[in-house]
This record gives structure tokens, sequence and C-alpha cells, in this order.
């Protein structure tokens, strides 16, 4: 069982605008790798970042020398210590509740109506490189191992990265990430795209960032939101069906613009 210290929740605020949370995974001694109960952390804190209108942006990062090494598959915690959330609403599968307390988590993050972006530097993989792809952006230290090279154990994608991924890249382009555990550094993961901006080996990403970040929070919120809510519905949507949920958010946008005219 991890401590609930192994998730810190820091504010940073930005000038009339509210305030960037930074969500950083704070078990540096074990590269940040994570248990069944820091999924549920995890997840609760995005949920609470994303109802409290002051947050304006919200940035998951790791403490120490990586961002995310996956999960913890030795510790106490591995497979939940405590009572299991998830008593008699599963299907026993001897897999524990960890795999689906990440995907309710990973869920919230890439649902979340605001701005999320991840920090990536050391081992990013796993869990953690699932988590950095549910989020609207990522930037990497250029020395980052960022993949998922678990299929050399004999272990196949069961998270759900293995849905958002495709949709992040075309299929040339996934398939040495996926079909061969590719690990890729910042400026490979920056070439396929999927990372957004690199930054010298060693670089404090959170001081690094804090532009950005910033830049982010100073974003109208509503127009974010819908515009968010547009893209990832257009995913799996037909054409007929994007154009007419735009049309939807165009409407509710034109709506909020005049409730709050003076």
């Amino acid at each position: 069982m991890s401590d609930p210290a192994a998730l810190l929740i820091e504010d940073v605020a930005v000038d009339g605008a509210g305030a960037v949370r930074h969500l950083i995974l704070n078990r540096p001694h074990k590269l940040n790798v994570l248990d069944s109960e820091q999924h549920a952390r995890l997840g609760d804190a995005v949920r609470a970042a994303a109802a409290d209108s002051r947050v304006r942006a919200v940035v998951l990062s790791g403490a120490g020398r990586a961002f995310c090494a996956g999960d913890d598959l030795g510790g106490p915690g591995a497979q939940g210590g405590g009572p299991d959330p998830l008593a008699g609403r599963r299907v026993d599968l001897d897999v524990g509740p960890g795999p689906v307390l990440l995907l309710r988590s990973a869920a919230a993050l890439r649902n979340c109506p605001k701005p999320t972006v991840a920090l990536l530097h050391g081992h990013a993989l796993g869990s953690g490189y699932d988590y950095s792809l549910s989020c609207d952006f990522r930037l990497a230290t250029e020395d980052v191992r960022y993949g998922d090279p678990r299929i050399h154990r004999a272990l196949w994608a069961a998270e759900g990265w293995s849905y958002k991924l495709p949709r992040l890249l075309c299929h040339s382009a996934v398939a040495p990430i996926a079909y061969l555990g590719e690990t890729m550094d910042g400026r490979m993961a920056q070439a396929r795209g999927l990372v957004h901006g690199v930054y010298a080996a060693g670089a404090d990403l959170r001081q690094a960032a804090q532009p950005f970040l910033e830049d982010l929070a100073t974003l109208p919120a509503v127009a974010y939101a819908a515009t968010k809510a547009a893209l990832l519905r257009a995913l799996d949507a037909s054409f007929e069906q994007s154009l007419a949920e735009q049309s939807l958010a165009e409407r509710a946008l034109a709506e909020s613009a005049l409730a709050a005219a003076p």
C-alpha cells in the first residue's frame, strides 16, 4: 500500500487566470511506479481538478529521476494491499483491480475539460506511457526513455494506449512502437508526433515549461472545453456526426458568450 504522500498536489498561481495544478508522482526511490491505490488516487485528483473552477490547467509529472517506470509489480500494494475497491463489481481474472483503476483514471485524464500536460523525463514506460497519451500535450527531455517495451516479456498492450496510439499516429509510425516495443528518446518521440516540445537532458521540466503552462492557463476555458470535447467525439464519429456535434458546440459557445456579456 503506497503512502498518500506518493501523490503531491501543488497549485501555481497565474496572474489573472487562476492556477496551474501540478499532480506530482512522488515515489522517487521506486521511479514512481504505480500501485492500485496510486491509480485511484490519481483519478480522484484529476476529477477534483476538473471540478475546481480556479484550476485552469492540469500537469502530471514525476519527482526524482523518472516520470513513471510503469506499474509496481512486486510491492505490497501491487494488488491493492487493503480492501479491494472493486469488490463485488468485477470478475476475478487474477489480475487484481490495478488495470481497471488505471483505465478509469486514464479516462478521467483524457476527458478532463481543461488543458492537460505530461512532463516526461527519465523512464516514462508502461502505465506512465499510457497516462501521458491521455494528456493533450506531452513535453519531454532529450534523454527520456519513452514507450512500452513489455512485449519483450511476452506481455501485450492491456492498457488503453492500444486505443489511443493509433488515433494519435498513423499505422506506419505505430508499428515499431506497438509491435516491436521500441522505446524512444525525446527527439524521436517528437519526430513521430507524440511529443510537442523537447528540453535539454536534466532540465527541471516544471520550471522550463512554465511559460507554456501559463499560456495554456490563459486560454478561454469554455472554448477550450468545447473544442476538446468535439475533437474527442469526432475521433470515432462519422463526418456527418462530427458536423452535427460541431454545430451543437458552436451554439453552446454562443450562448455562453451571450450570458457573459454585460
